[in-house]
């Protein structure tokens, strides 16, 4: 045995290792000939045999991979439904990290795109939305090009146009064997986007509401769509949910696209349904024995802005949108781009395909099943197991106060968040007392920086990667491009008491939003905790969803804050060692 720090080198020290195995072992006269076990009826088989006697930690034991997820359709009913609608799937529906989520059934994706999800569109609810220019066709109806080649127009000679929304409503209709009211087809007709966006509303009520369960996929599918108390949709929060959030400006968007939404459904009950002593109902009468209340309404309002896939139709600029919901599609998960994994895509034919255009689409008329028109989510990378997220982007520029608004939640690290700047003067130098507004800092010089400093690494997380950018862009006005960097700067001692005196002016902001809050981070931190164990008393999926966001709110100012301070502290102290050189020099040179 070799003395400690010494390294073995003689035969004597190396340590036992068993020889090579000839091709024809020798005879040894030590080993004992012993007959081979025999599987019989009364005897268990011999690898049965090995098994029992395979000691625990063998390198011979390939171990089972531990599943990251857990089961929600272990009767099949998700898939059986899907098979129904004659969708084409490669998916199922699990539990994750994210909670409900959309899987693959095993490894795919690899070398080539496959898709996942392919929906016939005749399944979809595909509904005309948003503006149109009403105003020049008067009373009558809507005069702009795309209204007219959707067959909208009061001109009798576009009367011939398809009305292609027609044809995909009666193909609804005829799959799901149920006739749409008279009111939701006059309300999608109409010209004002308020009216349209009423339509589609009423139109997902009805739907999950109406007609036989076993023909109409989306009465079926209600059963797995989230309640109104399992949305997290800031559209159905109450007052205390939204103080929750931390955020006054915030709560204001929500609270006025809650009262929006109030006064389109009354002003429709307004337009349709009057009492017969001429007062206005207090319900929206779709049909006999099928009320819809304003709660109703905030719902089906919520799931359309979460759900529904906007699709411009016509012309490009058009205002004009088709609003797509598609089963089954809504139950993939949103994140980071750089986490996507699969992305959306409207088909016209298996062999003309269509990227988010669905006028080339709808007018081909009646989907004939899943060769027809249909809805497509396909790979945009390999996805290595089951166990691997289906991950889409809704909106991959959204800030979280947007992605709260319009969907409910909010994203760890995203990039797209933005930190305040200094509202007042920073003095730009200490010796001549002048002030000056708050400019924004050289990005090149901070990435450099904070490269330098080790806070950007490559073992920082991707989450704090992020936060990182974020705070570069706030400070920078931009993040710029890297690839563009001439790599040549200098600052002189001026320049460096500005940049220092800006960076500060950046931290004192940041650490006055950070003091603004009721609570601090690590309460926001205790608190989710407390929510994923279910300990938290009242906590509701709005409640959880408003701290997630004030918390992540507060990460990125954190991370801004600790960024810019060790960048004063590198700019000082390499002011002091490049003073004897007359100047701040790049140190890359």
């Amino acid at each position: 045995r070799a003395s400690e720090g010494e390294m073995a080198t003689t035969a004597s020290a190396m340590p036992a290792t068993a020889p090579a195995r000839p091709s024809a072992r020798p005879h040894d006269w030590r080993r004992r000939s012993v007959p081979r076990p025999r599987a019989s009826a009364s005897s268990p088989s011999i690898a049965r045999r090995h098994r029992l006697v395979t000691r625990a930690g063998s390198l011979f034991e390939v171990a089972t991979p531990t599943r990251t997820t857990t089961e929600l359709d272990e009767r099949d009913a998700f898939k059986q439904l899907m098979e129904r609608a004659g969708v084409k799937h490669r998916v199922r529906l699990a539990s994750g990290a994210r909670g409900r989520g959309l899987f693959p059934s095993g490894p795919v994706g690899w070398g080539k795109s496959a898709v996942l999800l392919s929906v016939p569109l005749d399944v979809c609810i595909v509904a005309p939305f948003g503006d149109a220019d009403a105003g020049a066709a008067g009373a009558g109806g809507v005069k702009d090009a795309v209204a007219e080649e959707l067959g909208f127009s009061s001109n009798s000679s576009e009367k011939a146009k398809k009305d292609t929304y027609g044809i995909l409503r009666a193909a609804w209709e005829k799959r799901a064997g149920v006739t749409l009211p008279e009111t939701i087809t006059t309300l999608s007709r109409s010209g004002d986007g308020a009216d349209r966006e009423l339509a589609v509303a009423l139109w997902v009520l009805f739907a999950t509401r109406s007609g036989d369960a076993e023909r109409n996929v989306w009465r079926a599918y209600a059963e797995w769509l989230p309640t109104a108390e399992e949305l997290p949709s800031l559209m159905l929060a109450n007052d205390k949910e939204l103080d929750q959030l931390q955020d006054e400006a915030l709560k204001r968007e929500a609270k006025a696209t809650q009262n929006a939404a109030d006064k389109l459904f009354l002003d429709g009950i307004k337009k349709n349904t009057k009492e017969t002593d001429g007062s206005a109902s207090a319900f929206f009468v779709l049909r006999d024995g099928l009320e819809i209340t304003a709660e109703d309404a905030r719902w089906a309002f919520a799931l359309v802005a979460s759900r529904a896939l906007a699709s411009p139709v016509g012309d490009d600029g058009s205002s004009d949108f088709a609003a797509i919901l598609t089963p089954f599609f809504d139950m993939a998960n949103s994140d980071d781009v750089s986490l996507v994994s699969a992305s959306k895509s409207v088909r016209g034919t298996a062999d003309a395909d269509v990227e988010n255009a669905a006028r080339v689409v709808l007018e081909r008329g009646l989907n004939q099943g899943v060769g027809g028109p249909r809805v497509v989510l396909e790979t945009t990378r390999g996805l290595e197991s089951a166990d691997a997220e289906i991950l889409i982007s809704y909106d991959p520029t959204a800030t979280n106060a947007e992605l709260m608004l319009r969907y409910g939640f909010s994203l760890r690290g995203n990039r797209n968040e933005r930190l305040p700047g200094p509202s007042g003067s920073i003095r730009e130098d200490a010796k001549t007392a002048k002030t000056r507004k708050p400019s924004f800092l050289e990005s090149e010089i901070l990435r450099f920086a904070l490269e330098e400093t080790g806070l950007m690494t490559e073992e920082t997380s991707a989450e704090e990667r992020r936060r990182l950018f974020v705070a570069v862009a706030s400070a920078c006005g931009g993040f710029g491009n890297p690839e563009e960097d001439q790599g040549e700067w200098e600052l002189d001692d001026a320049q460096v008491r500005l940049e220092i005196a800006c960076a500060e002016a950046f931290v004192d902001a940041w650490t006055k939003q950070l003091r603004s809050f009721d609570t601090d981070l690590k309460q926001d931190e205790a608190a989710l905790t407390a929510a994923q164990t279910g300990s938290l008393p009242g906590a509701t999926p709005r409640i959880v969803a408003a701290i997630e966001y004030r918390a992540e709110r507060k990460r990125c100012l954190e991370t801004g804050v600790r960024a810019l301070r060790a960048y004063v502290d590198w700019l000082q102290e390499e002011e002091e060692e490049e003073e004897s050189a007359g100047g701040f020099v790049d140190q890359q040179e």
